[in-house]
């Protein structure tokens, strides 16, 4: 009961400028991240049933997916009911509910936010491994060998974020270190993949779209590269919400608190949330397995 207490001296400052804040903004904000929260719960809850009916889908692409709609229900099952909690508990001026809110908000948010970054640059490495394996890569890349992965990077994310505990000016260093390895891999993967198709392109201009034909082969350069513009349009969706966060959170650290840096904070972290409500979406746009499984289920549940 004393234990925690210690760890909320950092809340301590916050939740003075929140208290004396303009309530609308934050009750604005509040009702912008219940709306995003039920979205990303219900979303994802059927990307993720999608995936388990889905079968033309190779499994360890399942697996990536799977881990990154689950970090996403996360967020809308945890994290962001925490946020909402911890705010609105400054706001109404209880500090006990306001530093046990704010303990479970930030180490649940970090772990599964750090846990979709890496599943993210996993997917990233996984279509480069596709493109520089081609027809070896069903038989390198086994769901196993993925599920290992996956379990190295969420128990990387509980790590880090246990950190909040332990040392906090490491935490800080490490997110830096981490969001420029995972950026700088992902990009670099995306980079490379595109320089390939745009000789690929280039020859089937040349020669008249011979190499564009069916593949007889385990690897399809068409759906291939369907797959590669999927997963980098929910790597640009996650970066655009999650660059705006990292950049105030270092600003934070490193200068005195206002009302209007809090707000930007909460703002920017509500956009941050708002990545796991919108990627249902994208999967389902993006990705034509799964939105046609979600079209069959979707009218099964509206009727239930």
């Amino acid at each position: 009961m004393v234990n925690y207490i210690g760890f909320c001296e950092s809340f301590k400052e916050q939740y003075e400028i929140i208290g004396r804040s303009s309530k609308e903004v934050y009750t604005f904000i509040f009702v912008l991240n219940i709306i995003f929260s039920i979205m990303a719960i219900f979303g994802n809850i059927l990307i993720i049933d999608a995936l388990r009916r889905c079968c033309s889908l190779h499994s360890p692409s399942k697996a990536l997916l799977f881990s990154l709609a689950f970090s996403d229900l996360c967020v809308g099952c945890m994290a962001q009911p925490l946020f909402v909690i911890h705010r609105l508990a400054a706001l109404k001026s209880n500090y006990h509910l306001y530093c046990i809110a704010g303990i479970g908000s930030n180490f649940a948010g970090s772990t599964v936010v750090v846990a979709s970054f890496l599943t993210t640059t996993a997917i990233a490495v996984d279509r480069y491994l596709a493109l520089h394996l081609r027809f070896r890569y069903r038989e390198v890349v086994k769901l196993n060998r993925v599920v290992r992965v996956l379990f190295a990077c969420w128990l990387a994310s509980l790590i880090w974020s246990s950190l909040w505990f332990l040392n906090r000016g490491v935490q800080d260093i490490l997110r830096i270190v981490l969001f420029l390895v995972c950026l700088l891999t992902t990009t670099l993967s995306y980079l490379v993949i595109y320089k390939h198709i745009r000789r690929r392109q280039f020859c089937v201009s040349q020669r008249i779209g011979r190499a564009f034909l069916p593949a007889t082969g385990s690897f399809n350069p068409i759906r291939f590269r369907r797959s590669v513009s999927s997963m980098f349009y929910i790597y640009c969706f996650l970066l655009v919400c999650y660059l705006p966060y990292t950049c105030i959170i270092v600003f934070v650290n490193r200068y005195q608190l206002t009302p209007l840096t809090l707000a930007l904070n909460s703002a920017f972290c509500s956009l941050l949330f708002f990545n796991s409500a919108l990627s249902p979406f994208v999967f389902c746009r993006r990705i034509q397995e799964i939105r046609e499984t979600v079209r069959r289920t979707l009218p099964l549940l509206l009727a239930w």
